[in-house]
């Protein structure tokens, strides 16, 4: 029941919802029928194809995240750069922590001389000392008597007595080795005095000796060092420098070795003995130094010690805090500062202010977008914004620029100007200067507003763009770009300097009056002057710079973008190249033709101002189709054999017709530019092939079973002329074939034959989509008619000749 009682609503549900649908189907269809125009917006959506519109607003959007994203707009901008001259005193916006660089330093320099260093000990030597002093006194002991002492052994006791000849008796060197014969007289093998004096030197084998401190202050205590034996650094002991001085520890040493002897050899020779003894060891130390200052681990232990030190920090505190001064350039020290503050400042926003940064950018970017936009919709090219390749690369240009200069312009580098001026040059190449002006502006515009910079620096990168795109023009030369860099470059430097002069606040500073010389020739000007001097030369070398590496990407741009400049135009029009020495070899009539073409076309293109040199060219390439079959059209014909005399009229038509695919066929086989092949293409239109179009309709009227004939079927495929080039070289090349037939071709025949067939392809709307003038139209018929009329002006008929 349950499942009865839901698939029951269900159907109904379904029922009613497909007779809804088709009751609003009806009921638009019954709407349309009355024939109310819809809106304007309706009728855009209906028509539009919306994938493609999609794709697109698609380009746009990925344009426009990838500005926003890769120059970082949720953070505020950091617009300080050395050398600057701020126009107030900077006060930090929030508190922060800076490392004190200097009183980090002294810190750490004053934990390096408080370290103590590493002294290397080397207590071999101390044996050697103690094994000396028993030969030595084995040496004197071994005579009998004091008078039995030879030379050597005399030497030998004046070692540890010397004495005098006033010296009491008791004091004589006879009585001193005899002390020493009564006390070592139980001690035959000196081993107790061996071990007396290990004892004694007990300190001096751990610790070792030195003379005087081998390290100097700078790197380590002078009060305390640390000893090791061997290699073992991580087992260093510390120790008093004073111990190991061999002045205090010979002291030392006599006084261990006294006592030593107290309990080893009692009685007062025994002490005096021990005197005598303790004075040579204490003699000949110096001879045995065992310590040694080891730099390379000291120095770790230096390094250890300095790394160990945590900076001192120095607090700044919003709105009291002072950074930097009014009126004096920006140094590395005060950047620094305002780099800190800037760190904290990004740190401390909320994500709703990153938001409203990034939600303000977007709004210019879209604002830019609609400026931009309008005037490409309205004045100039659509087919920028209708075809997506010309859209996406037109996009590309403007990121590129704009997140390059946003990069360029660190505070190391500050060649923000190179993007800018390469993208000036590129545009003016691409787009011309009217557009190039526009988007380059914008540009820099959103360049400077990404950089936080103020009116100054966006004159100034204004004027390197605007000049550079304004001298551009048509570059027919390989030293055309260095020109334009050059003289770019001397304007931008006076640029830079005259707007630093106007905005500095050296010149606007001070009341008027006594004081003003003195203010200007003052060490701050000086310094301002020097300043702008420096950053209009290094806006110079960007320039220059530009100009030079535009020249090498040249050819790059113009296959990139698809465009020609006139200097690759000239190479392309060589006589020699491959494609026309082949024409003019299978087609000698078509070539003559394509040449005469080129000169009529290339004046009257230049007349209106279009690019005369483009025509010329392309007019060279515009009939390289019919050298497939040249005998097929009349230049070429000789001998009164005409190929189409056995061909139907349609069939004819085709073998005509072909010409133009073959010939657009040939050139991308050849690797020419889409403008030449353009001209292929669009050089005939869609025009009538008239004399086989009127052979057919003659002999369809002859035989009534014939069908009529449809003059489609006799039209060139097209496209039409779709810029001024290609409908000046379509006029002219029509007009140059059919001056031929003229019998007397005189001023007056030519100027009737051009404007018969100038209003003849108006009335065939061929110019339809090129957007020429009627006033640009008569002046090309005029500059026809002046060429032609020059090519067949009357001639000075010689004795004998014949009238032609």
């Amino acid at each position: 029941m349950s499942g009865t009682n839901k698939s029951g609503p269900n159907k109904n549900g379904a029922s009613k919802g497909g007779t809804t649908k088709g009751k609003q189907r009806a009921g638009k269809e019954r709407i349309e029928s009355l024939g109310i125009p819809k809106s304007k917006w309706a009728t855009w959506w209906d028509r539009k194809d919306k994938a493609e519109w999609a794709i697109r607003v698609g380009l746009t959007l990925v344009a426009a995240l990838t500005i926003l994203g890769l120059c970082f707009t949720w953070k505020p901008a950091f617009s300080y750069r050395s050398g600057a001259i701020p126009a107030r005193d900077l006060i930090s916006r929030v508190d922060f922590q800076v490392a004190d660089a200097i009183a980090t330093g002294d810190l750490k320099e004053r934990r390096r001389r408080e370290v103590m260093t590493l002294y290397r000990n080397s207590p071999q030597r101390l044996e050697q000392l103690r094994a000396a002093l028993k030969n030595r006194l084995f040496l004197v002991l071994g005579a009998a008597s004091y008078e039995q002492l030879g030379k050597e052994e005399r030497a030998a006791l004046t070692e540890f007595y010397e004495g005098s000849e006033t010296a009491p008796d008791d004091e004589s060197p006879a009585e001193r080795f005899a002390l020493l014969k009564r006390v070592f007289s139980k001690d035959k093998d000196l081993a107790t005095l061996e071990a007396a004096v290990d004892s004694a030197m007990l300190k001096l084998y751990k610790n070792g000796i030195l003379q005087a401190p081998q390290h100097p202050p700078e790197k380590g205590s002078q009060r305390m060092i640390r000893v090791f034996t061997g290699d073992q650094t991580d087992e260093a002991v510390p120790v008093e420098l004073s111990q190991v001085i061999i002045a205090e520890a010979g002291n030392q040493l006599v006084k261990e070795l006294r006592d030593q002897f107290r309990s080893r050899f009692p009685g007062d020779d025994g002490l005096v003995a021990a005197d005598m003894i303790g004075d040579w060891l204490r003699d000949r130390l110096p001879e045995f130094e065992t310590l040694k200052y080891d730099d390379e681990a000291s120095q770790a232990v230096r390094d250890q010690a300095a790394a160990a030190v945590e900076d001192v920090m120095m607090t700044f505190y919003a709105g009291q805090t002072k950074l930097a001064d009014a009126g004096k350039p920006l140094t590395g020290r005060e950047l620094g500062l305002l780099r800190s503050e800037w760190s904290k400042l990004v740190e401390s926003m909320l994500w709703s202010d990153r938001v409203a940064r990034v939600a303000a950018y977007a709004g210019m970017i879209a604002a830019l977008y609609l400026l931009c936009g309008s005037y490409i919709w309205f004045v100039d090219d659509r087919s920028l914004l209708l075809d997506r390749a010309k859209l996406a690369k037109l996009l590309a240009l403007m990121v590129v620029t704009i997140v390059l200069s946003y990069h360029a312009s660190r505070d190391a580098w500050r060649a923000e100007l190179v993007p800018l001026v390469l993208a000036s040059i590129t545009a003016a190449v691409v787009y011309g200067r009217e557009l190039a002006i526009l988007l380059l502006a914008s540009a820099c515009l959103s360049v400077i507003l990404l950089l936080g910079a103020d009116i100054p620096n966006l004159v100034v990168v204004t004027a390197a763009c605007t000049t550079c795109t304004l001298l551009t023009g048509r570059i027919r030369s390989r030293t055309h770009l260095v020109t334009v860099g050059m003289i770019s470059a001397t304007i931008t430097m006076f640029t830079v300097v005259g707007v630093g002069i106007v905005t500095g606040q050296t010149l606007s500073s001070g009341a008027p009056g006594g004081n003003l010389e003195g203010m200007l020739s003052g060490g701050s000007l000086d310094h301002v002057l020097n300043g702008l001097i420096s950053e209009a030369g290094w806006a110079g070398v960007c320039i220059l710079f530009s100009s030079l590496a535009m020249t090498g990407l040249l050819p790059l741009v113009e296959k990139g973008f698809g465009v020609q400049t006139d200097l690759s135009l000239l190479e392309l029009g060589d006589a020699s190249h491959p494609l026309l020495r082949r024409l003019a070899q299978r087609a000698p009539g078509t070539y003559n033709h394509s040449i005469n073409v080129a000169s009529i076309a290339e004046a009257a293109a230049d007349a209106i101002g279009a690019n005369g040199l483009l025509v010329r060219v392309g007019a060279y390439f515009h009939d390289i189709g019919k050298m497939f079959k040249p005998e097929y059209f009349i230049e070429n014909q000789s001998a009164g054999i005409n190929q189409h005399d056995s061909l139907q009229p349609a069939m004819s038509t085709l073998v005509i017709i072909a010409h133009v695919k073959d010939g657009a066929d040939l050139a991308r086989n050849h690797h020419l530019p889409e403008p030449i092949i353009d001209f292929i293409l669009q050089h005939h239109g869609t025009t009538l092939v008239e004399y086989f179009y009127r052979e057919a309709a003659k002999r369809s009227e002859e035989d009534p079973n014939r069908e009529a004939v449809s003059d489609k079927d006799f039209r060139y495929p097209g496209p039409k002329p779709q810029t001024l080039e290609a409908a000046v070289l379509m006029l002219s090349d029509t007009v140059e074939s059919a001056s031929r037939t003229l019998v007397d071709p005189t001023p007056a025949r030519i100027q009737g034959l051009v404007d018969a067939i100038a209003q003849k392809k108006v009335a065939d709307g061929q110019f339809d989509d090129c957007g020429i003038t009627f006033a640009q139209l008569h002046r090309v018929r005029q500059s026809l008619v002046k060429s032609l009329t020059a090519i067949y002006h009357a001639r000075v008929k010689y004795p004998g000749q014949q009238s032609a």
